[in-house]
């Protein structure tokens, strides 16, 4: 079911998706040399709506996506101290439950969750590159998605270990990457996340609609494990563009950056240009979660 948009607030401002390579061959970036055969991304121009101001808002189980106001004990100290071992492990023992508590309501009992990671993401006022080893910790200006079915499984075999991995994929068919993103400290009121709505795209497909460009030498494995590829969107002329506008700690947003059922799949930016521009956020903190849901869920109305 399509998120119905009347007289929403919208925003406009540019977008980076797919822009081909310079070969027509597959993309790819060595991070060691800096040596591509990809093109810039191309930036569109963009009307996004306001999930706030629909008269019918996203909802992950519809639409892969969905704003929920869910607040956290975790203080903004306690955040930012998420890279220090001893920080690492509170997030992983308090907000990773807390993360699973989000997805099982908002998904209505799926089967399993397994938290998989934590990252904080600084705003700059400088737009990283696409390729560049230091936009791991920034917010990514291009629309892109985290996984597809063939990267997934290697993150699920990194999370659980081969032998877990082949039993769970063997017993279950439905499988999504979730992420949970929150504001922390103050309002996202600068870049907010920007989602690629493909309700009207009956045909969307990871084969048809991203580019793929390999990694060499890829310094963001110590990051988010193996992946042999990313994963960019590309341009269509039917993709509607949703945003939350001032979103607030307590609130988050919980989406699929991967599913096997591709109509849940949302490509997204972290960082589109919107305008008018104003302060930005601390940083903005996003929890992974490896998901697997039961087909009836997906069916509900």
């Amino acid at each position: 079911m399509a998120a119905t948009v009347l007289q929403s607030r919208t925003t406009s401002g540019t977008l980076g998706v797919w822009g081909g390579t310079k070969d027509d061959q597959p993309g790819y970036i060595d991070y060691t040399s800096g040596a591509t055969n990809v093109k810039s991304p191309r930036d569109i121009k963009i009307v996004a709506h306001d999930m706030r101001s629909m008269e019918r808002a996203p909802t992950l189980l519809k639409n892969g996506y969905q704003l929920v106001n869910i607040p956290t004990t975790v203080t903004t100290e306690q955040f930012l101290d998420g890279n220090t071992p001893e920080g690492k492990e509170y997030i992983q023992d308090v907000y990773f439950k807390e993360c699973e508590k989000i997805i099982q309501d908002v998904s209505q009992g799926p089967a399993v969750i397994i938290p998989a990671s934590f990252r904080i993401r600084q705003e700059s006022e400088q737009q990283k590159k696409l390729g560049e080893a230091s936009s791991r910790y920034s917010p990514r200006p291009v629309a892109h998605l985290d996984r597809d079915a063939t990267t997934f499984i290697t993150v699920l075999k990194e999370t659980v270990g081969d032998e877990r991995a082949a039993e769970l994929l063997s017993k279950y068919k439905h499988w999504a990457q979730v992420n949970v993103w929150r504001p922390i400290g103050t309002k996202a009121t600068k870049w907010p996340l920007c989602f690629m709505n493909h309700d009207r795209i009956p045909d969307w497909d990871f084969n048809t609609h991203t580019g793929r460009i390999y990694s060499r030498n890829d310094p963001r494995v110590a990051d988010r494990g193996e992946k042999v590829y990313d994963c960019v969107a590309k341009l269509d002329s039917r993709y509607d563009y949703h945003y939350v506008s001032n979103l607030a700690p307590e609130e988050c947003l919980v989406f699929c950056s991967f599913d096997s059922d591709p109509k849940l799949a949302v490509p997204h930016s972290v960082r589109p240009h919107f305008s008018p521009a104003v302060l930005p956020p601390l940083a903005a903190l996003g929890g992974n979660c490896l998901r697997e849901m039961r087909d009836s869920n997906l069916n509900s109305s």
